[in-house]
């Protein structure tokens, strides 16, 4: 029944903050005027159905779906604007929960005590007791036996303790990390005159080994295994064996690519049995001239923090002799659920899903909406990008779920073979780049939705607008770098490691720019090109190229700073807050009013003072101070418990304790209000005696208005219109008494004078009676 005040229209709160209100005695509904019999026909003919789909259609609403016109309908721009960035924001959240769940610092100790203990380690000369290379400063063939007996093998087992007791279980790195089946040595050669010789050596030179190739690889049975059948040899690692996976993954080296597959020996679960297996490898001559790598692959899991790390360590033969290092570390989570806050994460997985299944949805409604139009937004793009993205990492997540279970299945049922977690962990380690990247993405997408401020456009105004100039500029800029990218790889690229590629020449040159270069190294290669071309390149490229592109942005941005500063922007998240404050405080107010006004024409529609307000006094007293018939009449049956059309004493008593009961209730809402309003949201007041001790804005032209001089006055414009109006409705109401008074006078008079003129007739009547006519006197007449 009070739900809301009477308000005048331009009083009216924006849609959306209303439910039904009373305006003018006119229904309006969510600020709209609706028409009671009109509403009831809409609702009539709405099934549940088309009910829900609208609701449904709601939740998918977005400035695109939803054609909005910023102009004309600002506040619903508004709504909807920051509808889509709560929901965003809660996106986000969830995506990072997943994200850094995934991640720990733990994975950087883990991969550092491993690369502690078969990197950091130097070989040490038990003859001459001098120290010798480390793994990283390897650089011949004949340190690979020494490394893994002294290094490698002794790495993979802690068997004894500091005190040299033997521990009880075999098969831990450092005691807490927990060796997967065993590790495996994979070797991968090429074949004996894979590689051309020039006419004139052919007849000193009978051997040649090419670079490492697919097509130039030696696949046949060395050693012991030679001339004997395929299969039949005892040993296996002199055979070869052909990738054993589907879906196999090529190694990456300094010097080449090496795919699946090679020369296979599988180590032992034991310290002693390993080096007597490695042993018989350095007598039969297992490494040779056309051994072109070497890899050693192992697999460990900590449980004390839930971590595996797939280890593979390089050691690269290169046609031009000696012997390259290098080491991969991948440190995953593939045992996802565990602790109490994975479970946690796994709740946060499905709201991702979720999410992503949500706006999978509303990108489709968009693109059914905008059909081509669509691509043309580079924001929608990026939508795409992301959804896409995520229904990556979900369908993996699912995969390694499984995959990892089986692999596990297989380990505890065959201890003593190797178990290739490369792929798996290979995989997850992309996964988490990838969903590091879609994080990434989804925090640039939050410019989409913070764009309506002049101040978040500062820089995709920028980029646009000197986009033609930086192109024009970029096609200059590279002729000259690519210039001096392969001039560097040409003339240094035998001396200088920053120039033996022309892919690396670029990135040296990249790094020049942002001050890191190494010009020893450049003058050693050549006392005179390599000054000039570091200082030619620093003179063009650095003081002459990079300072015009920062001259392309710095002008451009001035010129956008200079647009924006005055331009306005489309809305403030703060302006719109403390409209909503104080529109609410209004409404409150209205409120308040409109109880009093029912109040007052409670205590004034009794107008006989028999204390029984009948319906017509009632009608009659709301209707003079504006309240629509059906309002009228649903609040007096309301209280008219039973129905006589009549209200006693003791309904009225009630609706007068059920108005009481709600002044007190909005008193204590307005008074919460304000308190939140002066801690939260800075309200500007009206009263004049505080716009007195405010400082007045600088004075402008006389053609411009400042924003805080125009909410002022807005304001008390405002203020003194809901004054009139208040003045008018009481004179109409005091007019109205007046009517009504002077009708009652009226009457009285008529009643005294039908009262006088039956005394006089009764008074005659005697005269008449007795037939005495009574003669006619001009003079008695007149006197």
């Amino acid at each position: 029944m009070f739900a809301g005040p009477r308000l005048n229209d331009q009083d009216h709160a924006p849609a959306g903050m209303d439910s039904e209100l009373y305006i003018d005695g006119a229904l309006h509904v969510d600020g709209v005027s609706v028409d009671r019999q009109q509403k009831r026909q809409i609702q009539k003919h709405q099934n549940p159905c088309e009910q829900l789909l609208r609701v449904l259609r709601k939740l998918w609403a977005t400035q695109q779906t939803e054609n909005i016109d910023r102009e004309k309908n600002k506040d619903r721009y508004v709504r909807t604007t920051l509808r889509e960035l709560g929901v965003y924001i809660a996106f986000i959240v969830v995506l990072s929960i997943i994200t850094f769940g995934m991640i720990t610092t733990n994975m950087y100790y883990l991969t550092t005590m491993m690369n502690n203990l078969f990197i950091g380690p130097t070989l040490v000369d038990s003859t001459t007791n001098l120290t010798g290379p480390s793994f990283e400063t390897l650089n011949k063939m004949e340190d690979f036996w020494p490394y893994m007996e002294d290094i490698g093998i002794p790495g993979l087992f802690s068997e004894t303790w500091y005190n040299n007791n033997p521990v009880r279980d075999y098969g831990y790195l450092l005691y807490d990390n927990k060796l997967l089946g065993v590790a495996q040595l994979r070797q991968k050669k090429v074949r004996n005159n894979s590689c051309s010789v020039a006419a004139d050596f052919k007849q000193e030179i009978k051997f040649c080994y090419s670079t490492y190739a697919p097509g130039l690889e030696d696949k046949y049975s060395f050693g012991p295994c030679e001339n004997i059948p395929t299969g039949n040899c005892s040993n296996s690692s002199f055979e070869y064996s052909s990738k054993n996976q589907l879906f196999s993954l090529n190694t990456e080296g300094l010097v080449s690519v090496y795919d699946d597959g090679g020369f296979i020996q599988t180590l032992d679960d034991t310290q002693e049995k390993s080096l007597e297996i490695l042993s018989y490898l350095k007598a039969n001559l297992w490494l040779t001239r056309g051994t072109r790598a070497v890899f050693l692959d192992f697999t460990i899991y900590n449980a004390n923090i839930n971590l595996f790390c797939q280890i593979r360590l390089i050691f690269e033969f290169p046609a031009v002799g000696g012997m390259l290092t290098s080491s991969v570390f991948r440190a995953v989570k593939l045992i996802r659920y565990v602790t109490v806050f994975d479970y946690f994460i796994m709740a946060c997985e499905i709201l991702f899903v979720l999410f992503v299944l949500y706006y999978t949805i509303e990108e489709i409604i968009e693109i059914s909406n905008l059909k081509m139009a669509y691509f043309k937004s580079i924001w929608s793009c990026l939508d795409i990008i992301i959804i896409l993205m995520s229904y990556v990492c979900i369908i993996f997540n699912i995969y390694r779920q499984f995959q990892v279970n089986n692999l596990l299945d297989n380990l505890l049922l065959k201890q003593d073979q190797f178990n290739d977690f490369n792929f798996l962990c290979y995989w997850q380690w992309q996964y988490n780049n990838i969903v590091g990247v879609c994080v990434f993405l989804a925090w640039i997408k939050i410019f989409k939705y913070i764009s309506f401020n002049k101040t978040m456009t500062q820089l995709s105004e920028t980029l646009s607008k000197c986009a033609r100039d930086i192109s024009g500029f970029a096609v200059m800029f590279f002729i000259i770098f690519f210039a001096y990218a392969q001039l560097g790889y040409l003339t240094f690229g035998t001396q200088v490691n920053g120039f033996r590629a022309f892919q690396y020449s670029v990135y040296t040159l990249f790094l020049t720019i942002m001050g890191i270069f190494d010009f020893h190294s450049l003058q050693q290669a050549h006392r005179v090109l390599g000054p000039l071309f570091f200082l030619s390149y620093v003179f063009f490229v650095f003081f002459v190229l990079l300072n015009m592109f920062l001259a392309i942005i710095n002008d451009t941005y001035a010129e956008v700073k200079e647009e924006l500063r005055n331009a306005k922007n489309e809305f403030e998240i703060s302006d719109y807050v403390k409209q909503g404050y104080a529109k609410m405080r209004d409404r409150l107010k209205l409120k308040h009013d409109r109880i009093s006004d029912i109040r007052k024409a409670l205590s004034m529609a009794d107008l006989n003072r028999d204390k029984r307000l009948e319906f017509d006094e009632w009608r009659t007293e709301l209707k003079s101070r504006g309240y629509a018939e059906e309002e009228i009449e649903n609040m007096f049956a309301k209280y008219d418990s039973n129905g006589d059309r009549v209200l006693d004493e003791h309904e009225q008593r009630a609706l007068a304790n059920d108005l009481l009961r709600q002044n007190d209730e909005i008193l204590r809402e307005m008074e919460e209000l304000n308190q939140t309003t002066k801690k939260n949201v800075p309200v500007n007041n009206v009263n004049e005696e505080e716009n007195e001790r405010i400082p007045s804005a600088p004075r402008l032209q006389a053609h411009d208005v400042s924003f805080d001089e125009y909410n002022a006055l807005a304001q008390r414009l405002d203020t003194m219109e809901k004054a009139v109006g208040t003045v008018l409705t009481r004179v109409d109401a005091v007019a109205t008494k007046m009517h009504v008074l002077e009708k009652d006078h009226v009457n009285e008079q008529n009643q005294l004078k039908s009262n006088l003129n039956s005394f006089d007739d009764e008074s005659d009547s005697p005269r008449a009676a007795s037939g005495k006519d009574l003669q006619f006197n001009p003079g008695q007449s007149h006197a």
